[in-house]
């Protein structure tokens, strides 16, 4: 029997190709964009999950005074762990790593590379954490000072096929240069864990003083909590214990506490202060899980719809078998059998969509590891319930539809669908247009909102800049860098060259607690400080609204002043003007005040996810230990590789132990809006996909309803009706919904758009022109694609479609 349903499924849709390929089709679209949405969203929500169920936490730092959050960083000071070990019972187990100077070079033999990240860390860090180890024993690989484990990665480019264990690397920064035993080798780290690294030294390297230390924010400290301990307690006693190691005058008035944040939940928190992965977006992969599910029911509306409104056609077959004995749930047994066929045609046509996809749309939205909701089980069992209830969905509500007229009546011609199917029908309509349109708004916000993003203008110049990374540890450093900074100077192309300690695009991230130098100690408040040179300001193009840049000229500007506004209202100015000549005291100043000689305008030296913060630019050389990472070298050339040519020799002379690495400053600044633009896409590609599924159904029930009412159009063309009247009439019911639409999904979508703006320091207005736009075009697609129907049955020859009367 059921082969004889499989048969006759296959000859009703091969029957009727228009209405079999429109449904085939868009269930095909809705799956395959499920699945591709569901992948990528998975793999946002799978960061760090690798690491099993431990209760590992990120311990983050919050300042705050008088019960006001003024800062809350990633990082913290390293003396936090062991004095939270001591004190709170509820830690298990703790371990850390330095982030702050892991710009290192390294050097084996005749290589030298540059590596982003060689970290200190304790030597339990592998015990701690359950990252694979190919070489060496993760319990004691670290536990010697100048010890180093590699990623298999690292290990390769450094030794090629060698067993890399008991060989040294030369490991250098600017401060200094360590020779270190390799003992082990990890497993390269996979795209989805939050810290990425490729060496890792050990911390026993560094001083007992330094892992002790309680006032340079600039680790990860990671805390293990014993079964079912309260992580609220633990932050709750914190302050209390700060106050016993706040020895020193910064910040000592504020309230120092932690977060504790679940180390898989990291990835998709709001970025904060001193963080070096790429943060995700948790509104936005929320908003694409819903979108998933959503072109999902779109697909199975089109589907029921289509099938309900043939089902006059169907009644005659379901009202002979009735008559001749079948039962209602073989009848139901037979529906579900083509759907069935539907959705295993189209799941097939979806795969293959989505290995086009995979192929096409670009890697860094992980949607090239097909195979990724297949190994997950998880994942496959819901996708295949979602698969199920699809075909249970479409298949029994057309046929209950049928089944519930009397056969008598149908065969009798007299079968009409109840009074609650066309409402029914018409509200599916509503539902898909009202998701398209707000899909459309969407669509028109984030475009918007990327593109005010990327068009502002930054208040600093950062094209035709290349960016040199500061050279590591060499005998004369101080004297080579200026040296190598006339030499460049002076080559042609080269219109100025200046130093700093960051560069636009880069958080500042080192940070002092100053005040005025008559002010308590009470006043102190947190400032990025800038370290510059004398050329920084006029090669970056800052804008001064008060006051004078430093001058080469004028000796007492090596220890002078340049802030910007935030931090002229901070220091509680009234007026830039006002802050000119006034005294500051820096954090651990060596006891003369530093004196502000101008004020810039605020600039956007991160992107416009950030507000502007209070910064100062110095060049005190009191406080060198905040060092140089970047020169900077403004050019004007149509080809600049032969001036990179000139600027590695003149590098390879004066740095023979350090690499060359460089970047064009514009392009590192835009990498800030990747994350925007890559959700951009992936909204414009799925929400336009959408769009043209529920056309896809528009366009099926206005061929249905052409169909139906054939005749009618005849006779109306024989008295007369012309073809813009009969499109009319064939059209406006459509657009009645669409209509109703647009005033249903509006609201909806200005809701869910203020929802993801509110994650913009600097955002759009949502005028009401995008919404209007946003009707306006759902209103052409719909009319496009009824219209196209209503004008072919418009021009149909009257008397072919009178014959049969």
């Amino acid at each position: 029997m059921l082969k004889n349903y499989v048969k006759i499924a296959i000859r009703n849709l091969w029957k009727h190709k228009t209405f079999a390929g429109i449904n085939i089709l868009g269930l095909a679209l809705g799956l395959a964009m499920c699945w591709l949405l569901v992948q990528y969203v998975r793999f946002e929500q799978s960061y760090d999950q690798f690491m099993g169920d431990k209760p590992i936490y990120r311990v983050e730092t919050m300042f705050s005074k008088g019960g006001k959050q003024k800062e809350h960083w990633a990082t913290t000071s390293n003396g936090y762990a062991p004095a939270m070990k001591a004190n709170f019972p509820e830690i298990e187990n703790y371990t850390r790593i330095f982030w702050r100077g892991s710009e290192r070079v390294v050097r084996y033999e005749n290589q030298k590379f540059r590596e982003p990240h060689v970290c200190l860390v304790d030597s339990n860090f592998f015990t701690f954490f359950d990252y694979p180890v190919l070489l060496g024993d993760r319990r004691t690989f670290l536990n010697e000072p100048n010890t180093v484990v590699l990623s298999e990665s690292a290990a390769r480019k450094y030794f090629g096929s060698q067993n890399p264990v008991g060989k040294t690397l030369e490991i250098s920064t600017l401060a200094k240069t360590l020779n270190c035993q390799v003992t082990g080798v990890f497993a390269d780290l996979p795209a989805n864990s939050t810290m990425q690294f490729s060496m890792l030294i050990s911390g026993k390297t560094a001083t007992s003083k330094f892992w002790n230390f309680w006032y340079q924010h600039a680790n990860y400290t990671f805390v293990q909590l014993k079964p079912n301990a309260d992580p609220g307690r633990v932050e709750a006693k914190f302050p209390a214990l700060a106050e016993q190691y706040k020895t020193e005058e910064a910040m000592k008035d504020d309230t120092w506490g932690i977060k504790l944040v679940l180390l898989r939940d990291i990835h998709l928190n709001p970025a904060t202060p001193n963080e070096i992965e790429i943060k995700g977006n948790r509104k936005a992969v929320q908003f694409l899980s819903i979108i998933a599910f959503v072109i999902l029911l779109i697909s199975w509306v089109n589907y029921s719809n289509l099938t309900t409104a043939r089902a006059m056609y169907r009644a005659k077959e379901a009202g002979v078998r009735r008559m001749v004995g079948s039962s209602k749930r073989l009848l139901l047994l037979q529906f579900v059998v083509e759907s069935t066929l539907v959705h295993a045609l189209a799941l097939l046509v979806a795969s293959g969509f989505v290995l086009v996809a995979t192929l096409l749309l670009p890697d860094s939205l992980h949607l090239n590891s097909v195979s990724l909701i297949w190994i997950e089980p998880l994942t496959f069992v819901g996708f295949l319930a979602l698969w199920l209830l699809g075909i249970v969905l479409t298949g029994v509500y057309p046929a209950t539809v049928l089944l519930r007229a009397s056969p008598a009546s149908v065969l009798k011609g007299k079968f009409q669908l109840s009074v609650t199917e066309r409402p029914l029908r018409q509200s599916l309509v509503v539902v898909q247009f009202t998701i398209s349109v707000i899909l459309l708004i969407s669509t028109l916000v984030v475009y918007r909102q990327t593109a005010y993003m990327t068009s502002q203008k930054a208040g600093v110049l950062t094209d035709q800049v290349v960016v040199l990374k500061a050279p590591v540890n060499t005998a004369d450093y101080g004297p080579k860098t200026e040296q190598l900074k006339r030499q460049l100077a002076s080559l042609a192309g080269v219109l100025a060259v200046t130093s700093s300690g960051a560069v636009p695009g880069k958080e500042v991230g080192q940070f002092l607690a100053n005040r005025r130098f008559e002010a308590r100690a009470a006043d102190n408040r947190l400032y990025e400080m800038l370290q510059v040179d004398h050329e920084f300001i006029q090669t970056y193009g800052l804008q001064l609204v008060a006051g004078r840049g430093f001058d080469r000229n004028r000796p007492a500007d090596s220890t002078a002043l340049v802030i910007n506004e935030s931090a002229v209202k901070q220091l509680g100015f009234t007026s830039s003007e006002q802050a000119l000549g006034q005294r500051i005291a820096l954090e651990v100043t060596p006891g003369h005040p530093n004196e502000i000689i101008g004020v810039i305008r605020d600039y956007h030296q991160r992107s416009l996810h950030h507000p502007f913060t209070p910064v100062m630019l110095f060049m005190d050389p009191a406080y060198k230990w905040i060092p140089t990472d970047f020169f900077s070298v403004k050019i004007h050339t149509a080809d600049p590789q032969p001036l990179l040519k000139n600027v590695e020799t003149i590098w390879n002379q004066l740095f023979p132990e350090s690499s060359l690495d460089y970047f064009f400053l514009d392009e590192f600044y835009n990498q800030q809006y990747q994350q925007d633009r890559q959700y951009g896409i992936l909204f414009s590609i799925f929400s336009s996909l959408a769009i043209f599924i529920a056309c896809l159904g528009l366009f099926g029930l206005a061929t249905f309803s052409a169909q139906q009412r054939t005749k009618e159009i005849g006779v109306r063309k024989v008295v007369g009706a012309s073809v813009f009247s009969i499109v009319a009439l064939l059209s406006k019911d459509f657009l009645k919904l669409v209509f109703i639409a647009i005033v249903v999904a509006s609201p909806l979508a200005w809701y869910v758009m203020t929802q993801w703006l509110n994650d913009f320091a600097y955002k759009i207005d949502l005028s009401w022109w995008i919404f209007a736009l946003a009707g306006l075009l759902a209103i052409a697609i719909a009319l496009i694609t009824v219209s196209f129907q209503s004008v072919k049955a418009a021009l149909m020859n009257p008397v072919k479609s009178l014959r049969s009367d």
